[in-house]
C-alpha cells in the first residue's frame, strides 16, 4: 500500500472517532494548513482523534515556526500529553511528544536537558509508539533522528553508554522509515537535517540524496507543501556552497539553539 493511501486509511479510521462535522472541522483544516483552528476543533471536539488531530496542529505549528520557538514546545508537548492520556494505546501522540521533547531538548541546550531528563523522556515515548505500531514509518525516522541527536549532543561514547544511543542505529532506522514510506517528505528532510546537524561534510551525498527525494516528492498537505519548499531551498543552498546560510537552515529547521 502507497503512503499516501496508508495515510488516508489511518486518518479515516481515526476521524470515525468524531462526528462527521467535527472530523471536517478538525483534520480538514489542519490538512488545509489552518493549524490554529485545527487545534480549536480538535479540541471542541472532546474526543480522543480530536485531541490528536489538535497535538498534530500544535507541532505542526512548532516545526513552522520561525524563529523555533519554546513556548511552542511547550504547547505541543501539553496537547500531546494530553492526546496520550484519552488514548494511551495509539502511536501518533506519543511520536508527537517525542519530537516536541527532541525541540526542547536542542533549543534549551545539552545541560538543562540532561537535567530535565528529555532524552530519556523521548525515548520512551517513541518504544512505546512502536510497541503499538512497530511499521510506523514516522516512529521509525524519529527513533532514528532520537540516536543521531543524541549521539551530536553527548558524543559517541557517553551517548551509548548513558543512552544506548548509537549512530548506525539510528542510520538503520531512516533507512527502514524510507523504505516504509519512500514518497515521505517529511521524513526524507527531517532525514537531512539530521545529517548535516551531525557532519555535513561526511555525509553529503547522503544529504543531497535525502534533500531531493524530498524536494521532488508529491505532497498530501500543506504542512507536506511547506516541508517541500524548505527541501528544496537547503538543496539549493548545499549545490551552490553557500555553507553560511546552508548552516543557518539546518540550524533554524532543526531548532538548535544559537
Amino acid at each position: 500500500m502507497s503512503r499516501a493511501k496508508s495515510c488516508l486509511v489511518a486518518c479515516a479510521i481515526a476521524l470515525l472517532c468524531l462526528a462527521p462535522a467535527e472530523a471536517q472541522d478538525a483534520y480538514e483544516l489542519w490538512h488545509g494548513g489552518k493549524y490554529e483552528e485545527a487545534v480549536a476543533s480538535g479540541l471542541v471536539a472532546g474526543t480522543p482523534a480530536g485531541a490528536t488531530v489538535a497535538a498534530r496542529a500544535a507541532l505542526s505549528l512548532l516545526m513552522l515556526h520561525v524563529p523555533p520557538c519554546l513556548d511552542c514546545v511547550h504547547r505541543a508537548e501539553q496537547l500531546a500529553r494530553d492526546a496520550i492520556k484519552a488514548n494511551p494505546g495509539a502511536a501518533a501522540a506519543r511520536i508527537y511528544l517525542a519530537v516536541a521533547l527532541g525541540y526542547e531538548a536542542r533549543l534549551i541546550g545539552a545541560v538543562q536537558a540532561a537535567r530535565a531528563g528529555l532524552a530519556g523522556q523521548a525515548k520512551s515515548e517513541v518504544d512505546r509508539a512502536l510497541a503499538a505500531d512497530p511499521a510506523n514509518a514516522q516512529a521509525l525516522a524519529t527513533l532514528g533522528g532520537w540516536h543521531i541527536d543524541t549521539v551530536r549532543i553527548a558524543g559517541a561514547f557517553l551517548a551509548g553508554l548513558a543512552y544506548g544511543a548509537t549512530l548506525d542505529d539510528g542510520l538503520a532506522k531512516f533507512s527502514k522509515a524510507l523504505e516504509l514510506a519512500p514518497d515521505d517528505p517529511v521524513i526524507a528532510y527531517q532525514f537531512a537535517l539530521e545529517l548535516a546537524s551531525y557532519d555535513s561534510a561526511r555525509y553529503r551525498a547522503r544529504i543531497e540524496s535525502a534533500l531531493a527525494r524530498a524536494a521532488a516528492a508529491p505532497p498530501h498537505s500543506e504542512f507536506e507543501r511547506a516541508t517541500v519548499k524548505r527541501a528544496a531551498e537547503l538543496l539549493t543552498l548545499l549545490q551552490r556552497k553557500d555553507g553560511a546560510a546552508f548552516a543557518h537552515q539546518v540550524r533554524r529547521d532543526m531548532g538548535i539553539a544559537h
